[in-house]
């Protein structure tokens, strides 16, 4: 699988405003994005046996991916200087997942139902 997958709350604005960012910042367009409640997301999702919908999902060459890694190998693929956030592998994944999960439990009062790209 060259494109990886991500499965992302496409019921969630700030969610949504991400993906419309990445997609526009993507230097290839290498990974397709999928809401959880497609029909698509959710086969993918039971095929890999992913119970966890709150938190987006990185898929690529079989391999799953979390949380702040999951956002983690999107930045790795998008433009500079928005790549240079990879470096941030470098500190320890349940950190990471700590500040990945204080910001999703904010994530709602974060965007005050401002609406993302084009609805």
């Amino acid at each position: 699988m060259n494109t990886a997958i991500v499965l992302y709350d496409g019921d969630c604005q700030f969610c949504k405003k991400w993906v419309c960012f990445a997609q526009s910042k993507l230097k290839k367009n290498k990974i397709s994005f999928l809401a959880f409640s497609s029909v698509e997301a959710l086969k993918i999702a039971k095929d890999f046996q992913i119970k966890n919908h709150n938190s987006a999902v990185y898929i690529q060459d079989n391999v799953v991916f979390l949380k702040s890694r999951a956002v983690l190998k999107i930045c790795k693929q998008l433009q500079f200087p928005y790549n240079c956030l990879w470096i941030s592998k470098i500190f320890p994944t349940f950190l990471l997942d700590f500040a990945y999960t204080f910001i999703a439990k904010r994530r709602l009062k974060l965007m005050h139902n401002n609406q993302c790209c084009n609805g």
